[in-house]
């Protein structure tokens, strides 16, 4: 999965500055400008802690740790190979879709209306004025965005409460 440098710190708990610092340091790795291989760097990040924490701490803890990370991580890749984590942006992009389709359905409505009980045109007028507003709102696909992000962070939030409690 590929992320950004500010993903990729929200991550690994770490700056922005300090990814860059290990990036200098060949710890981690860039794919392009700002573009960053979760899996591979996550990785690197518990070789690169569990080496220098194993000097100063018990192995075999430092050993657990890492072994417990590597187990995290190939969940999170099995179930991103099995297609029960969805990308952001898919997620985004089928909230967009469903919107166009509810749109166009409710579109009909007035129309429909006035074909089957002969709705006067000031009633059908209003009726299209009314869903035209609601369905504003609906359109943008910023909102699809912005809920998504939210939904992540919600999920960021709760897996860093499951690791602290551990």
């Amino acid at each position: 999965m590929i992320v950004s440098t500010k993903e990729l710190g929200g991550l690994l708990g770490l700056t922005e500055r300090h990814i860059y610092n290990l990036e200098k340091n060949e710890v981690l790795a860039k794919e392009d400008k700002n573009c960053w291989d979760a899996y591979k760097n996550i990785q690197s990040y518990i070789t690169y802690k569990v080496s220098t924490q194993t000097n100063t701490t018990d192995s075999k803890e430092a050993r657990t740790r890492k072994d417990i990370a590597d187990a995290k991580l190939k969940e999170a890749m099995l179930a991103e190979k099995m297609d029960k984590l969805i990308p952001i942006e898919k997620v985004a992009k089928e909230l967009e879709d469903i919107a166009i389709i509810v749109s166009n359905k409710l579109y009909s409505i007035p129309h429909n209306l006035k074909k089957r009980f002969k709705l006067e045109d000031g009633l059908e007028k209003l009726l299209e004025k009314e869903i035209e507003n609601t369905l504003k709102e609906l359109k943008d696909p910023d909102i699809y965005t912005q809920k998504a992000l939210e939904i992540e962070e919600k999920q960021k939030n709760d897996s860093s409460r499951s690791l602290d409690n551990e």
